[in-house]
């Protein structure tokens, strides 16, 4: 999956060239998740994020860019509360790569005087791989390989582990201002939907290989930390899938991508500094 939008990625990128100018910069911030250890506090156990991202400006309003993002997410229900008594923990790497489009409201160009700052929205799809891990026994353990709903046991047989590597729908606002001759800031809040429910490795119900919870058994200690729920008993919510956002700052530096002419008719009156 992964392979695939970079094929696609590279073929927009070559695409990119025909468009007015090139924006190429870092971005720096935070990511966060909603799920079942966190249903709905937005901004909870935020983590630090960077990536990079290539935005190429076809006209001051439509704006096309490939995103490159690694981030943290994470979920404690002693922290965030969401259920009592259950006492699940997570912790996942995301890596993102996605392909968004930019609708400016203002008309804006990097290095203009008049048309030099402007709101915006996003959205686009993208790919993203992850992991979640947890603290069992008082040891960091990768979730999916324990089976913890069952995956791997033959009391449910037609349970399947989960796939690390996802497709999401990432969608958002944003604030840009052109400073310098070639340079924009920016600030912006996106959230991606997933089409998972095993990003916080929750979803369905508790399982038991036995009539007992054996304490040295990684497996059922990372499915009830607890020791107080029976087999089959609801241990997430499966009716939706999780979330995970990414909010920061950007800095890109521009890249004219052909000399004054009729190819950049599209920014006059503005006054361009270069």
């Amino acid at each position: 999956m992964i392979k695939r939008l970079l094929f696609i990625t590279v073929m927009l990128c070559s695409g990119m060239l025909y468009g007015q100018y090139l924006e190429i910069g870092p971005y720096a911030g935070g990511s966060y998740y909603l799920g079942d250890l966190n249903p709905g506090k937005h901004f909870a156990m935020m983590s630090p994020a960077y990536g990079g991202i290539i935005r190429c400006n076809f006209t001051t309003r439509w704006v096309g860019r490939i995103n490159f993002m690694f981030g943290t997410v994470s979920g404690d229900d002693l922290k965030t509360k969401a259920v009592e008594n259950r006492n699940l923990n997570f912790e996942s790497q995301i890596f993102e790569i996605s392909i968004q489009g930019e609708v400016n409201f203002l008309p804006y160009y990097t290095g203009s005087w008049r048309q030099f700052f402007s709101p915006y929205i996003f959205g686009g799809v993208g790919a993203f791989t992850m992991n979640p891990t947890g603290i069992v026994n008082d040891e960091k353990r990768t979730l999916r390989e324990l089976g913890t709903e069952g995956q791997l046991s033959g009391a449910y047989p037609d349970k399947e582990p989960y796939n690390l590597t996802q497709f999401c729908i990432p969608f958002g606002v944003g604030f840009r201002v052109s400073f310098w001759n070639n340079f924009c800031a920016g600030i912006e809040w996106g959230i991606r939907k997933t089409f998972t429910d095993y990003l916080d490795d929750c979803s369905t119900v508790y399982y038991l290989d036995g009539e007992t919870i054996d304490i040295a058994n990684n497996a059922h200690m990372a499915s009830d930390p607890t020791r107080n729920h029976l087999p089959g008993m609801q241990r997430g919510t499966s009716e939706s899938n999780d979330w995970y956002s990414f909010i920061g700052l950007t800095l890109t530096y521009k890249i004219n991508l052909f000399k004054k002419s009729d190819c950049n008719k599209f920014s006059d009156p503005v006054r361009d500094f270069n």
